[in-house]
């Protein structure tokens, strides 16, 4: 017997297996099949939205504080980064630069609750 014979019934043999090994589907009584879903996904649940949400008290004079303070040294920023450049960094570079994203973040906070 040569291949070609041999090949339509390994194959026939290979799709048979293959469809066992799957778990019959479940029907519902009408006959069609059963979905179950296992987890809700956060886009299956409905949104629910306060009226007024109680909002903390912002000090308006600690924000113009942090405000001006990021302000001065962002404004620091382009003359560092431009010495950089060159290859001259200055040693409280990195300092200044993590003060800059520890104001915006308490800014957001007290801002953006």
């Amino acid at each position: 017997m040569s291949a070609r014979h041999l090949f339509g019934p390994a194959l026939i043999l290979g799709v048979a297996w293959a469809v066992g090994q799957y778990p019959p589907i479940a029907t519902n009584p009408n006959g069609t099949p059963r979905v179950e879903v296992a987890h809700k996904s956060p886009i299956d649940e409905s949104e629910q939205v306060q009226a007024h949400p109680k909002r903390r008290q912002i000090d308006p004079a600690q924000v113009k504080r942090e405000a001006d303070e990021l302000a001065k040294l962002s404004s620091e920023m382009p003359p560092a980064v431009e010495q950089a450049g060159k290859g001259v960094i200055s040693k409280d570079l990195n300092d200044r630069l993590k003060r800059i994203e520890k104001l915006s973040k308490q800014l957001r906070r007290e801002l953006f609750p």
